[in-house]
C-alpha cells in the first residue's frame, strides 16, 4: 500500500472513530472540504502542513498517518520548503517514534 492509500484509510478509520465528517474536520484543520475528500480517496497526497493540521484536528501525532510500509521521501518530497538535511531528520524522527511504539508494544 503507498502512501496515499495509507493515510486516506488511516483517516477514513479516524473520522469513523471520532463521528465526525469530512466538512466538520475540514472546517477543524482550515482546509476545503474538497481536498479532504481528493486525500480520502487517493487522488491527492497531502502535504507536510496539511498532514500536520489533519493530525492536529484529530488529536493524533502526524507520525500516526505515516506509520506503515511506505517511503516517506515520496510524502516529503510534497514540500518544496525541505531541504534533504531537513528530510534526513525528519526520517530519522520517525524510525525513532516507530521503534519506541514497537518497544512499547513489546513490553
Amino acid at each position: 500500500m503507498g502512501i496515499k492509500e495509507t493515510f486516506a484509510e488511516k483517516l477514513k478509520k479516524e473520522l469513523k472513530d471520532a463521528g465526525i465528517t469530512q466538512k466538520v474536520l475540514a472546517r477543524r484543520a482550515h482546509i476545503s472540504e474538497a481536498y479532504i475528500s481528493q486525500i480520502l480517496s487517493g487522488k491527492r497526497t497531502p502535504t507536510i502542513a496539511v498532514a500536520k493540521r489533519i493530525a492536529e484536528a484529530l488529536g493524533k501525532p502526524v507520525s500516526y498517518f505515516l506509520e506503515d510500509n511506505f517511503d516517506v521521501r515520496i510524502f516529503l518530497r510534497k514540500s518544496k520548503n525541505l531541504s534533504e538535511e531537513d528530510i534526513k531528520a525528519v526520517e530519522a524522527f520517525i524510525d525513532y517514534l516507530i521503534e519506541k511504539k514497537n518497544n512499547e508494544k513489546g513490553r
